[in-house]
């Protein structure tokens, strides 16, 4: 088949999303010769030239760009736009169109005469009826929909229509969990048979990682002593809140007290988290690092006491694996999914409950020999599940529906 496969290459600050994409491109490039079908990586116009310059790229990977964007529609051009494809019509052109307007990528897909498209990340699958693969990371709007980054703004009626739109008429919907699985059944009523379980890959730039002067690098960042470690962006739903609480008990009546490493960037929560550290006099023990690059984000995780990520959202995160392969014991929450992926290789606690953090770590911190033994599971369970596992897995997918695809023109 001539299958296209959507990178839209994100920035670094988008965190795990970034992370993800990287690595199963980058695992793609180096597998793609083993399959028989011929890969389209459809991009922005302004990446071609980077993409199609790539070292070792397989001569069965091509790169297809997207147009440059069309200048900004008129609000009358959006309302017309709009309830055409409300109403269905498509025929009839805009006011000094020449003829039917289809999307930037339906454009690349007729062109090349695509035949089945994969998307590794979130992308509007709205080109002519090519059947295509898509992925969901959560769909946490329905299961917590007060959280502001998931609702206000209008982001819930956003997400709902995406997922009601494309998930419903995918020919195979990706997600990394059991429990991923039910969550889409339940909501948008696809059959099982069209859900395919990936978990996500530990990143591989974990493994084997550069030898650096770690210490350097740590007190350059502000880090003095023993510290807890939580890589997160700073939306609501990463509770950081409730860890700030828990630090306060973890801390109390300690000689030695723990510092916080929070690394990521700000989503409009960071200014309360900075009030509440100070309202719960902690501020000097948190030390608020933004974004960092990658020699920083490993050096951290090796020297942290522990990952504690209270997180609220799941089914599945990437930052425990990544914590699993640089060796740092892992502490998170008790989200549905999360023993499914990470097993008996964490500390599992009632994040909503700052004491049962609390007492997570001062389990670890009593048991040495608790402390390396999670870490010695962690680095099992790690290495269970790679980037190229996950890539082999979609080229399985694609020739399967090979078999139903040549069945029309």
């Amino acid at each position: 088949m001539k299958v296209g496969f959507f990178f839209n290459d994100p920035s670094p600050h988008s965190g795990g999303v970034f992370t993800y994409q990287q690595d199963i491109f980058r695992s793609f490039l180096e597998l793609a010769a083993e399959s028989h079908h011929q890969f389209h990586v459809i991009c922005e116009h302004d990446k071609q030239e980077a993409f199609s310059a790539l070292p070792g790229r397989p001569s069965n990977v091509h790169i297809s760009a997207m147009t440059a964007p069309e200048p900004p529609l008129t609000t009358r051009r959006r309302v017309v736009r709009f309830l055409r494809r409300v109403l269905g019509i498509r025929s009839k052109p805009l006011p000094n169109e020449k003829g039917p307007q289809i999307s930037r990528a339906a454009a690349v897909l007729v062109d090349k005469e695509i035949e089945f498209t994969w998307s590794i990340g979130h992308y509007e699958h709205d080109a002519f009826d090519v059947p295509y693969i898509t992925t969901v990371f959560d769909l946490q709007h329905r299961l917590q929909p007060f959280f502001p980054e998931v609702s206000q703004g209008g982001l819930w009626d956003i997400r709902e229509e995406f997922f009601s739109r494309y998930v419903r008429r995918a020919a195979y919907v990706i997600t990394g969990t059991e429990e991923g699985r039910r969550e889409i059944e339940n909501f948008y009523r696809v059959p099982a048979k069209r859900i395919r379980v990936l978990p996500l890959p530990t990143p591989s730039f974990c493994f084997n990682p550069p030898e650096t002067d770690n210490a350097s690098r740590l007190r350059a960042l502000g880090i003095t002593g023993r510290y807890l470690y939580y890589p997160a962006q700073f939306w609501a739903h990463k509770n950081h809140a409730n860890l700030l609480h828990a630090l306060r008990l973890i801390n109390e009546g300690e000689s030695e007290p723990f510092q916080l490493a929070l690394v990521g960037s700000d989503h409009g929560n960071l200014d309360h988290l900075r009030s509440l550290a100070r309202s719960l006099g902690i501020e000097q023990q948190v030390l608020f690092l933004g974004f960092v690059a990658q020699e920083d984000l490993t050096a951290l995780y090796q020297g942290a006491f522990a990952l504690t990520y209270p997180s609220l959202f799941g089914p599945d995160n990437l930052p425990p694996l990544e914590a699993f392969a640089l060796g740092c014991p892992v502490i998170i929450s008790n989200y549905d999914g999360a023993r499914e992926q990470l097993e008996d290789a964490a500390l599992y606690v009632d994040t909503l409950a700052p004491e049962s953090i609390a007492a997570a770590v001062r389990q670890l911190l009593q048991n040495p020999d608790l402390r390396r033994e999670m870490i010695e599971k962690g680095h099992i369970r790690a290495r269970k599940w790679t980037a190229s596992d996950y890539v082999r897995q979609i080229f399985s997918i694609l020739d399967e529906f090979e078999m139903v695809r040549r069945c029309w023109r």
